[in-house]
């Protein structure tokens, strides 16, 4: 049987930095993932790294939208028909947790996590030599509509509380800036110091390429079960057993599985999310743009121009559905004109979501040894580098830099 000091359960972005994390530290590290490590979610991610990005998406508003947004075909968030039933249980704990004081709560738990992302991120990047394709910028987020700006510039006094740099600019000054967009704008919230990344899949492979180089050790396989083995821990996988003395579950939508293997029920579903890829977009934009009324971004990259996020709920197994892809090319023209979708290339993956919008990192306290790292959502990008500073202090049984109460398992 194969040992090793930690076994880290998935390779994706968390799950990768993580390793690296613990094998800076001294540690000797296997990766058991099923792909390549350092691929996964992230790499087709829309590549924007806001730290500004602190507030849940369970709300007052987003629940007032909802029934318009269910509706709407090319709306930024659908749910499968038949796999409404399965949306019950997660549904309800959404509903609860837009209640105004949950939503303070988690604003204040995802700007504390995220005032550390930066430097955790950056000390993470640099050594694998990943940081070259990290740009900050400031970003602009894009209105079409007057009122759409002013529900934008609400944020404003909440996100300056938290020590971010942002103003509104008029439509003069944002057609200056980004000519490429089309006349019909109100204007933008420009927020400064966001990063952007201009190719996620070589990020990701940058710091695997770093794990490996270190005589870091990764596993082609699927975990299948965790189980005690006297004084470690036994992961079963599709290719053999792996004894280990800590386990980091980082398996993204897909650690749900292990720990109902172990006992626990956590609300982990699929947020599918799509993106169009468009290598000859006619268009030039110098910064990533997010436009707010439906709710996509169209990121500038080293392939081209990536136009992502949509929301799909329909589960893990269902099959791509290309027209979730293909209508981010329809929206994008409304507001950039001369965009062409020549050679596009259409993406589909599994973001891990839980109802709150908050991850899980902490240990699971009925198994010492085992931490969880997942649930991250949109933010496992932006996230990681803290992320794997938290899991390697409790590896560790340290003290982590951040108080990780709101990010308890036990919370559900």
């Amino acid at each position: 049987m194969q040992k090793t000091d930690v076994a880290v359960v998935g390779g994706g972005i968390i799950g990768t930095t993580a390793a690296l994390e613990l094998q800076h530290r001294g540690h000797a590290v296997t990766i058991i993932e099923r792909d390549e490590p350092g691929a996964g979610t992230a790499a087709g991610s829309a590549g924007y790294l806001a730290w500004d990005d602190i507030f849940p998406i369970p709300n007052p508003h987003v629940i007032a939208e909802l029934p318009r947004m269910l509706l709407d075909k090319k709306g930024p968030l659908v749910i499968k028909p038949s796999y409404l039933p399965h949306m019950i249980g997660w549904g309800t704990r959404f509903l609860l947790a837009a209640r105004p004081s949950r939503v303070r709560r988690a604003i204040a738990a995802l700007s504390e996590i995220n005032r550390y992302a930066e430097e955790s991120l950056v000390a993470i990047a640099e050594p694998a030599g990943a940081q070259r394709y990290l740009v900050r910028e400031t970003a602009f987020h894009v209105s079409q509509k007057p009122e759409s700006l002013e529900d934008a510039a609400a944020h404003i006094p909440t996100l300056r509380s938290y020590g971010f740099t942002v103003e509104v600019i008029d439509r003069e000054t944002l057609l200056a800036a980004e000519p490429a967009l089309g006349e019909n704008l109100a204007g933008a919230i420009a927020i400064a110091g966001a990063y952007r990344c201009t190719n996620p899949g070589a990020y990701g492979a940058a710091l695997a390429q770093r794990f490996r180089s270190a005589s870091g050790t990764a596993t082609h396989a699927r975990a299948t079960a965790i189980e005690r083995n006297t004084d470690a821990w036994n992961v079963r996988t599709t290719i053999g057993n792996l004894q280990a003395k800590h386990v980091v579950i980082a398996a993204g939508a897909w650690s749900g599985e292990l720990l109902r293997g172990l006992g626990y029920r956590v609300p982990l579903e699929s947020a599918r999310g799509y993106h169009l890829m468009l290598p000859r977009p006619q268009v030039q934009l110098s910064r990533l743009i997010h436009f707010n009324e439906p709710h996509f971004v169209a990121t500038p990259m080293e392939q081209g121009l990536r136009l992502a996020g949509t929301v799909e709920f329909a589960g893990i197994d269902a099959p791509p559905n290309d027209y979730r892809a293909d209508m981010l090319f329809d929206i994008a023209r409304a507001y950039l004109p001369a965009l062409e979708r020549d050679g596009a290339v259409r993406w589909m993956g599994h973001r891990p979501s839980l109802p709150d919008s908050l991850p899980v990192i902490g240990p699971l306290p009925r198994h010492p040894g085992i931490v969880g790292a997942f649930g991250h959502e949109r933010r496992g990008f932006l996230e990681s580098g803290i992320t794997a500073r938290c899991i390697a202090d409790l590896v560790e049984e340290k003290a982590p830099p951040i108080d990780l109460t709101p990010f308890s398992i036990e919370r559900f």
